[in-house]
């Protein structure tokens, strides 16, 4: 019986939960954790979401790679040593500790000259082909996480495994192997997709080099049929429970257009998968008090603080300086996934029926490569910046600044961009699909469109522009942006409500 069966008014049900909370011991597993380490949208999930749990109750940890610049930046503690067997060979692996930013969540790294610590964060930008030393590295780290963790051991007994995308999904398997599949020692885990494209194909000898057999196991013998392993799809058929990173996405996927190739699979495990939105933390993203912008505001003076950062801007950026004019800006990873070939497609459009466009982000050479060359063009002259570089700086330069937030995705597990733009009263326009459809209402918290089109696109920019010559009605809008509640505090209890149903079966 759970807190949801019983007649409790609110504050009990919340203090029923922080009690069943306060015994659970949970290690999220991740390739990033920010502040840490940083390359995508994972790194601030496993960054933020342990803190959310731990203040309801959860000991919640995270274990991540200690990559050689972390090494190369930062000295960790080290607590232990241990052999771990991978390919015929006995490796040493340290237990590195420290504490996240600011608070008591622990967080191990595991080092290892040979696999782990002998690069960049990644060996390659592009994670849907990894190369085999990046899966080599990753099937490792995860024998290395279960040796460690998964016996009684002097650092932390963790009643759940909490698996991250394709770089952890061998670890149910290997759990189960380890084990002998002795159902009584194999701790319970969760399994989150936070994008399905990334799959991790393996070839068939990791399983060697981890000392599996894939004939003793069904899910792994269908799989090596194509000479290959799926590390998601072994994530998905082997965790007690997996999860998305938003209630759509968990939908989509079940479907041929969204799921991969795994949507049957998928929905056969429908009645053990769950979405569950990704939160943003208010305490880094927040206009009142943000550090870079050249002018803090809050609900009360949001126009005029608005004001002043897009003036900034525009001067900064070689803009026409004009703060009558709508600015859409865009913060992405370059990549076919964000719907920017509709973003290129349409960019004189936008522009010439009196907009202007700040782009900041990198990623697809090709997709640098053309808003690079659309700063030169004379007809986008003091209309549009393309800026292909990351810049944190910059990003919280575009919310402050911008009226409009584009994000034209094809698909979208969750997204984290929209959430930030609404809080610095930024409204956003989007595709509604996964993450963006669960937190953007048309018309009432911004624009959505459903075809995958540039005119779908420009019909929405056009009635947000609609909207802003109405200073009254588009400041009632913005206003419902900036009181929209995306902390991760929700997504923490709903975490925690699974994971004691995990425990419970």
């Amino acid at each position: 019986m759970d807190a949801s069966t019983i007649n409790l008014p609110t504050a009990c049900k919340n203090n029923y939960l922080y009690i069943q909370s306060s015994n659970m011991k949970v290690l999220l597993i991740a390739s990033e954790c920010a502040p840490l380490v940083k390359v995508g949208g994972i790194a601030d999930v496993i960054g933020s979401l342990p803190l959310a749990l731990e203040s309801i109750g959860v000991d919640a940890r995270i274990v991540i790679p200690y990559y050689k610049p972390l090494l190369d930046a930062v000295n960790f503690k080290l607590i232990k040593t241990f052999l771990v067997n991978f390919a015929g060979i006995d490796e040493n692996v340290s237990v590195h500790e420290t504490k996240l930013s600011n608070s008591n969540v622990t967080v191990y790294l595991l080092k290892n000259d040979k696999y782990i610590s002998n690069g960049g964060i990644y060996f390659s930008p592009q994670h849907m082909a990894s190369p085999d030393e990046e899966l080599d590295r990753f099937a490792f780290f995860s024998k290395a996480v279960c040796r460690i963790f998964s016996y009684n051991n002097d650092i932390f007994n963790a009643d759940i495994f909490h698996c991250n995308d394709w770089h952890t999904g061998l670890i149910p398997q290997l759990l189960q192997s380890m084990h002998n599949y002795n159902k009584s020692q194999i701790l319970k885990t969760i399994f989150t997709i936070h994008n399905l494209a990334y799959q991790g194909f393996t070839k068939t000898d990791i399983a060697q080099k981890l000392d599996i057999n894939i004939n003793s196991d069904q899910s792994l013998k269908w799989d090596a049929t194509d000479d290959n392993l799926d590390m998601v799809l072994q994530g998905i058929v082997g965790a007690d429970y997996i999860t998305t990173v938003s209630e759509k996405y968990a939908e989509e996927i079940q479907t041929s257009e969204f799921g991969e190739g795994l949507h049957e699979i998928l929905e056969s495990r429908k009645n053990r998968l769950k979405g569950i939105l990704n939160g943003i933390s208010y305490e880094v993203f927040d206009p009142s008090k943000d550090p870079y912008i050249k002018a803090n505001y809050t609900h009360g003076d949001v126009i005029s603080g608005k004001q002043k950062n897009k003036l900034s801007l525009q001067k900064e950026l070689g803009l026409t300086i004009n703060q009558n004019t709508p600015l859409i800006g865009i913060i992405t990873r370059l990549a076919s996934q964000k719907g920017l070939n509709l973003v290129s497609d349409s960019l004189e459009n936008i522009c010439e029926s009196g907009h202007q466009v700040v782009l900041l982000g990198n990623g697809d050479p090709l997709l640098e490569e053309i808003f690079k060359q659309a700063n030169y063009k004379p007809s986008l002259k003091g209309k549009f910046k393309g800026l292909i570089q990351f810049s944190e700086k910059m990003a919280r330069k575009i919310y402050a600044s911008s009226d409009m937030f584009l994000i034209p995705s094809k698909y979208e597990p969750c997204g984290l961009t929209q959430m930030i733009a609404m809080k610095y009263g930024t409204v956003p326009i989007v595709r509604a699909t996964g993450g963006l459809f669960d937190t953007v209402s048309d018309k009432e918290t911004g624009f959505s469109f459903i075809e995958f089109s540039s005119n779908a696109l420009l019909n929405s920019i056009m009635r947000a522009s609609e909207l802003y010559k109405n200073k009254g009605n588009w400041n009632k809008m913005v206003q419902k942006c900036m009181s929209q509640d995306f902390s991760w505090t929700q997504s923490a209890k709903k975490y925690a409500s699974l994971y004691q149903k995990v425990l419970n079966l």
